[in-house]
């Protein structure tokens, strides 16, 4: 995975919706055998938070 995108809830377009950013910094937490990944949005510095499956957690180790 080069680049890891999720909604931003800060950065929003013309009709304010989220919109997809990069994820800067991504962490892999596993609980209860569901994965997330956190991270701080590459545009306005934000917290980001995604849920991910096992083989994409697997890869941003």
């Amino acid at each position: 995975m080069a680049d890891l995108k999720a909604l931003c809830m800060k950065c929003r377009d013309d009709n304010n919706k989220p919109t997809m950013q990069v994820m800067n910094n991504p962490t892999v937490q596993e609980k209860n055998n569901r994965y997330s990944a956190k991270g701080t949005c590459a545009n306005c510095e934000g917290n980001m938070f995604k849920f991910l499956s096992k083989d994409d957690a697997e890869k941003l180790k």
